[in-house]
């Protein structure tokens, strides 16, 4: 018969950075559908085709790294960790660009990034990812 090799569990920092990253998923899907009605309504502006475009890759980037996840492969670790960071950067110069940079406009579109990245970057994600 063939011997039972337990797998080492998640751990709590690693759960709950896939668990944001899965709600980012969702919240980003429902902002993509109601960005493509706005784009479908102003018949088709570029700049915010551009947007939503944008949200859509990363929102579709997002949920290829949350179902590799499992792999536990350094590359699904890294990439989520690039993926938020250059996400909540494209989300921060916007807010610039527009003008409004005040704690009530940057803090929510830090927030989740900020939540996948620092408990990706613990020992024990690091330990998880490494095998």
């Amino acid at each position: 018969m063939a011997d039972v090799i337990r797998a080492e569990p998640m751990p709590a920092t690693v759960r709950a950075a896939r668990f944001v990253l899965t709600l980012e998923v969702a919240f980003g899907m429902v902002g993509v559908a109601f960005a493509g009605a706005t784009v479908i309504a102003s018949a088709g502006a570029a700049p915010v085709l551009l947007l939503v475009l944008f949200q859509a890759a990363v929102t579709a980037l997002q949920g290829w790294l949350v179902s590799r996840w499992p792999s536990r492969r350094k590359r699904v670790r890294w990439g989520a960790v690039a993926v938020e960071v250059v996400s909540a950067a494209a989300r921060l110069a916007i807010v610039a660009i527009d003008g409004d940079l005040g704690w009530a406009s940057v803090l929510p579109r830090v927030l989740f990034p900020l939540a996948v990245v620092i408990p990706l970057l613990t020992p024990p994600a690091g330990r998880w990812f490494d095998r």
